[in-house]
C-alpha cells in the first residue's frame, strides 16, 4: 500500500468521523495494514495530517488551473476561480464534516501550523501563484500575490460563515472588482 492511499484513507475518515478522530492507527486498521506499516510511512499523526494538507493543496492548485483556462478574459478567469472554489468547498464530504461538527479545528489550519511551517492560506497563495498566467498577472492589483491572497481569504470567510445576502455570483463579482484592473486600450483603440 503506498502514502498516496494512505492519504485517502485519511481524507474518508475525517469525511466520516472528523479530524480529532484521525489517527494513524484507524487509517491502517480501514487501510488493511498494519500499524507498524503506517508508522513507517508517517512517524505519526501530525505527518500524516500534513499530507493530507499537502494533497489537497496540490488538487485544488490543478483545479484552479482547470476552472481559469477555459475562460477568454483576466475578469472571468478570476469569477470562475472564486465560483468555482466556494462549489468546491461545499461538495467537500471531509471538510464539510469538519465545518459542521469541529470549526476550531479548520480556523487552527487556516491560521497555523503545527510544524511551524505558513498558515493554510499562504501556502495555498504560494502554491497557485506559479500557474497564474501572465496576462492575468499584469491586471491583478495591487500585485499577483496581494490579489491571491485577498481571493483566498474571501473564499475561506464564505467557508466559515456560509450564510449571506449575496449570491456566489455577487461575490464573484466583488472579488473581481477589487482585485482585476480595468483592460487597457490597445494602440487600436480596441480593449485588450
Amino acid at each position: 500500500m503506498d502514502r498516496e492511499r494512505m492519504v485517502d484513507v485519511g481524507v474518508v475518515l475525517v469525511s466520516r468521523f472528523g479530524a480529532k478522530a484521525l489517527s494513524l492507527t484507524s487509517v491502517a486498521k480501514q487501510a488493511g495494514v498494519a500499524r507498524a506499516t503506517a508508522y513507517r510511512m508517517f512517524g505519526g499523526r501530525e505527518a500524516l495530517i500534513a499530507a493530507i494538507v499537502e494533497r489537497e493543496v496540490a488538487q485544488l492548485r490543478t483545479r484552479l488551473t482547470t476552472w481559469a483556462v477555459a475562460h477568454p478574459d483576466a475578469e472571468s478567469r478570476v469569477a470562475a476561480q472564486v465560483l468555482e472554489s466556494l462549489r468546491y468547498i461545499r461538495e467537500h464530504e471531509a471538510l464539510q464534516y469538519v465545518l459542521r461538527n469541529e470549526p476550531g479545528e479548520v480556523v487552527s489550519a487556516l491560521v497555523s501550523t503545527t510544524d511551524g511551517g505558513p498558515a493554510l492560506v499562504t501556502r495555498i497563495v504560494a502554491a497557485a501563484l506559479p500557474d497564474v498566467d501572465a496576462e492575468v498577472a499584469g491586471r491583478l492589483r495591487p500585485n499577483p500575490e496581494a490579489a491571491a491572497e485577498f481571493m483566498v481569504r474571501i473564499v475561506y470567510s464564505m467557508m466559515l460563515v456560509p450564510d449571506s445576502a449575496m449570491t456566489d455570483e455577487e461575490i464573484a463579482a466583488l472579488v473581481v472588482a477589487a482585485v482585476v484592473a480595468p483592460a487597457r486600450p490597445t494602440s487600436g483603440g480596441e480593449l485588450g
